[in-house]
C-alpha cells in the first residue's frame, strides 16, 4: 500500500513525512482493516513528528483518526462485515491512518450511515472521544451538581466538539472561550450561550453576564496562562478537566476551593485495555446525535490525495496554533 511515513523525527524546514510503498497491515483478532478513505490530521500528530524517532530501522505512520471501508474482519470481531462504511479512533502504538490501509481494533471503531461524507466522519473521533472522556467521566455524565461549563480554547477540534456534546447530552451553560471574530462567529454557531475573549479580563466579561463563578471549566488549550484568573472563577469543589500537561503550571492554587482535577489522554483505554467497549459505543452516541441533527462534523477544511505536500500543509497549519474546527485529508 501507500503510505505517508517518516524515520527520523523534523521539523517543518526538514520535513521528513515522505509517500512510500511500504506493507499493508497484518490484522489482530479484534482487528478490522479498513481502505482508508479520509484521515483527520491532529495537533499531537505534529508533536509526535517533532519528538518521536521511528524505531531502529523502522518507520511511522502517523494518523489516528479515520474512515473508509471494511476490507476484512479479525476472528474475534462482531458487529461488522466487509463493506461496511466505518469511522473510528486508531492505536499510538501501531501505525495510523496516513495511508490506504488501517488496522484498527473494532472497540474504537463504529459504523456511519449512508449519507455521511467520509471527511466529515474522519474529522469527528479524536475530538469527540476526547471531549466526551473529558466532561462525562462519572457514568457518562456531568456531575449532577454542574450547571456552567467554560471551554477554554473552544473554536478548535476538541473544543468545537465539547460545546456540541454539551449541548446535546445536558442543559448547562455553555461558556467557550475565542477571540478572533472567526474563531467566535464558529463557536456562537456551534451552541455556545456566552462567548469569552480570553486575551481581556475574563473575570470581568463573566461578571458582566452575571456569572460569578463557574462550576466545571475544560481546559483545551491556554490553563498556562488561564491560571491567573481561574481560582477566582471557578467554585468551591468545582471540576477542571484539561486535556494539556501541567507541567510548570501551578494546580495549588485551586487547593482551598478543594477543586477536582481530571486528567485526560484519549489513547489511555486502548493503551492499558480498560474499558475500550466504551469508545465504540461513544462514537455510536455521535452518529444518533447526528442523524437528530444536535450535532455535526468539526470539520473546516479538507485537503484532497495522499500527498506530501498536503501532509506538510496540514502540519504547517496545525504548528500555527490557531486553526478553526478540524482539517482532514481526502484519500
Amino acid at each position: 500500500m501507500k503510505a505517508l511515513v517518516y524515520r527520523q523525527k523534523n521539523t517543518l524546514n526538514d520535513f521528513g513525512i515522505r509517500l512510500e510503498e511500504v506493507a499493508d497491515p497484518e490484522i489482530r483478532e479484534t482487528d478490522i482493516l479498513v481502505r482508508v478513505k479520509a484521515f483527520g490530521v491532529n495537533p499531537g500528530e505534529a508533536f509526535f513528528r517533532r519528538v518521536l524517532d521511528a524505531p531502529e530501522g523502522e518507520y511511522r505512520i502517523l494518523g489516528y483518526e479515520f474512515s473508509g471501508m471494511v476490507e476484512q474482519v479479525g476472528t474475534k470481531v462482531t458487529g461488522f462485515n466487509t463493506g461496511d462504511r466505518v469511522f473510528g479512533l486508531g492505536d499510538t502504538t501501531r501505525q495510523g491512518a496516513y495511508a490506504e490501509f488501517v488496522a484498527a481494533d473494532y472497540r474504537s471503531v463504529a459504523k456511519i450511515p449512508d449519507f455521511a461524507p467520509f471527511d466529515h466522519a474522519a474529522a469527528a473521533p479524536v475530538a469527540t472521544m476526547t471531549a466526551y472522556q473529558s466532561l462525562f467521566r462519572f457514568n457518562n455524565a456531568l456531575p449532577p451538581d454542574v450547571k456552567t461549563v467554560l471551554v477554554l480554547g473552544a473554536a478548535g477540534g476538541v473544543g468545537s466538539m465539547a460545546i456540541q456534546l454539551l449541548k446535546a447530552k445536558t442543559d448547562v451553560t455553555v461558556i467557550a472561550t475565542a477571540s478572533k471574530p472567526d474563531s467566535q462567529n464558529w463557536v456562537k454557531e456551534l451552541g455556545a450561550d456566552i462567548i469569552i475573549d480570553h486575551h481581556a479580563d475574563v473575570v470581568k466579561q463573566l461578571k458582566d453576564e452575571g456569572i460569578n463563578q463557574v462550576d466545571f471549566v475544560f481546559a483545551v488549550n491556554g490553563l498556562k496562562s488561564a491560571i491567573s484568573w481561574l481560582p477566582e472563577v471557578i467554585r468551591p469543589y468545582g471540576y477542571l478537566a484539561t486535556i494539556e500537561g501541567v507541567n510548570g503550571i501551578d494546580l495549588s492554587q485551586l487547593m482551598n476551593k478543594s477543586v477536582t482535577v481530571l486528567l485526560e489522554m484519549v489513547f489511555s483505554k486502548s493503551l492499558f485495555g480498560v474499558d475500550q467497549e466504551s469508545q465504540g459505543d461513544i462514537l455510536r452516541e455521535l452518529i444518533e446525535f447526528v442523524i437528530e441533527g444536535k450535532v455535526k462534523s468539526p470539520i473546516k477544511q479538507t485537503l484532497t490525495g495522499l500527498s506530501e505536500d498536503n501532509i506538510r500543509e496540514a502540519h504547517i497549519l496545525l504548528e500555527q496554533g490557531n486553526t478553526i474546527g478540524k482539517i482532514v485529508v481526502n484519500v
